[in-house]
């Protein structure tokens, strides 16, 4: 084990356990974002000879570029919610929303959380991150539920239950693609990634279509897919503010990886299967997901639809397929990883300034509210896909892919986006507007702003700019699709 990941896995663990032993809520709120500080510095360290190109393989660990991908947008926004929960939780307790032991309960299972889901992505066995996926599952359940109100409760066995479904049926896929391995992988390798990969054109191929349709189907659960979307709008909008940006920007990936990864041994052993699969998953999710933001009355729910959209959009690149297709998938990913959380902290700070999160009743957002109403502004304008954010990259890149061959996904993404913008549109206009009510005035300090700002200047930074090294990342993600080196059209199209 090389020095650089036995130190990541031991400031985790230091980490998780310092947060449990402290029981002072001021002091924990103090001292958690310092440990995810130091868990991210930890993580981006053991990543960065990944990044630059190497593969880390050794024992039950297995890093690759498109690993360390998924690692550094946890590393992101788990700082992120981390920081932001000082004045947010802060708030909820002043309030009495939560009592002291709730907490250091959040804090505690926070930090494990977002443990988790690193550990979930560096491992090289899918039986493994099968039991990483689990757990998240387990963990943030409890985040869900930690207001304890009615809503809160039945959010949370909504969610457990329904994921849990989910999470059997990817397991069912999971004994079928291990039944395809007989004879032609080693039964201790059978689940490997590198395993499957090498040896994908010789498995089983009527076991392998049976596997990666469940899979899909067990896994999209928990990505969010329609119609298995159902727990997502109440998970979300019930949970902290915090905890509904890491559930959007990075626990779905951690779903959404496990699709990808089988994603990739299906189109080598049955090429066009998968894929299929995920672009029905994904016209479908789009749709249902536009109409539904549309119809939205509730601000947190409406943000929750956005991420089934943009689920949607990353399933419908996978499932075009081409290189630039892939590539506008995992920026969309990414984007998409980035700019969800200033939409979820900014709204965190309207619901607890107007004391409801029902769009009707929140008016005159610049003068009750003027750092959340800039925010949640720019957040509305990167979700929807305005110049130069960097979902716009994203989404521009798959209309690119679409017109070549799939003219009728352009066509349909194209509506789809542009009701998704009239939607957001007409509700920011709507918050915006007005007088703004009597004694509602937001409370904003360093830990509100500094994370939110940061967020807004990746995404721009992103939208605006390409570095080699980042295009480079990105290219050596593609190659592992299936050996295609690509970064000339990606550099076109932008």
């Amino acid at each position: 084990m090389s020095p650089e990941l036995l130190a990541m896995l031991a400031v985790m663990g230091a980490s998780c356990l310092v947060c449990f032993l402290i029981r002072e809520p001021k002091l924990l709120s103090k001292v958690m974002p310092v440990c995810a500080l130091a868990v991210a510095a930890a993580t981006m360290w053991f990543l960065l000879p990944v990044i630059g190109g190497e593969t880390y393989d050794e024992g039950m660990f297995y890093v690759d570029q498109l690993s360390a991908l998924f690692m550094s947008l946890v590393c992101i926004v788990g700082l992120g919610a981390s920081v932001y929960s000082y004045a947010y939780i802060g708030r909820d307790r002043e309030e009495g929303e939560l009592l002291s032991r709730q907490v250091s309960t959040y804090y505690t299972l926070l930090m494990l959380f977002i443990c988790i889901m690193i550990a979930t992505f560096a491992v090289r066995s899918m039986a493994v991150v099968w039991l990483g996926v689990g757990a998240t599952t387990l963990v943030s359940t409890f985040l869900v539920g930690i207001y304890t109100s009615n809503e809160s409760n039945e959010a949370a066995w909504k969610y457990i239950i329904l994921c849990s479904v989910g999470i059997t049926v990817a397991l069912a896929g999971l004994v079928l693609v291990y039944a395809s391995t007989v004879g032609a992988i080693d039964s201790s390798l059978a689940l490997d990634w590198t395993s499957l990969m090498e040896a994908a054109d010789e498995l089983d191929p009527n076991l392998m279509k049976m596997g990666t349709a469940l899979v899909i189907l067990g896994f999209g659960t928990k990505v969010g897919f329609v119609p298995m979307h159902t727990w997502l709008p109440d998970a979300h909008s019930q949970a902290p503010s915090p905890v509904s940006g890491l559930l959007s920007a990075v626990l779905l990936n951690c779903a959404m990886y496990g699709v990808i990864r089988f994603y990739m041994v299906s189109e080598i052993a049955v090429p066009g299967f998968a894929s299929t699969i995920l672009l029905v998953f994904g016209m479908i999710s789009l749709a249902v997901a536009a109409f539904l933001i549309v119809q939205a009355r509730d601000l947190k729910r409406m943000l929750a639809y956005s991420s089934i959209e943009n689920m949607g959009l990353i399933a419908i690149g996978l499932g075009i397929g081409s290189p630039l297709a892939i590539t506008a998938a995992l920026l969309q990913l990414a984007a998409h990883s980035i700019t969800k959380p200033i939409l979820f902290f900014s709204a965190g700070s309207i619901v607890q300034t107007y004391g409801t999160r029902t769009m009707a009743d929140i008016h005159g957002l610049p003068k009750a509210a003027p750092f959340s109403s800039f925010a949640l502004t720019a957040g509305v304008l990167a979700i929807i896909g305005v110049p130069p954010f960097a979902i716009f990259v994203g989404e521009f890149s798959l209309l690119s892919a679409a017109v070549d061959g799939y003219v009728w996904v352009a066509a349909i993404v194209i509506a789809m986006l542009s009701i998704v913008a009239a939607g957001f549109v007409r509700n920011l206009v709507s918050m915006r507007a007005g007088e703004a009510p009597e004694g509602r005035h937001e409370r904003v300090g360093f830990t509100t702003i500094a994370p939110i700002g940061c967020l807004i200047a990746l995404s721009l930074f992103l939208g605006l700019f390409m570095p080699d090294g980042i295009r480079d990342w990105v290219d050596s993600i593609v190659a592992l699709f299936g050996g295609i080196r690509y970064g000339d059209q990606l550099h076109d199209a932008r």
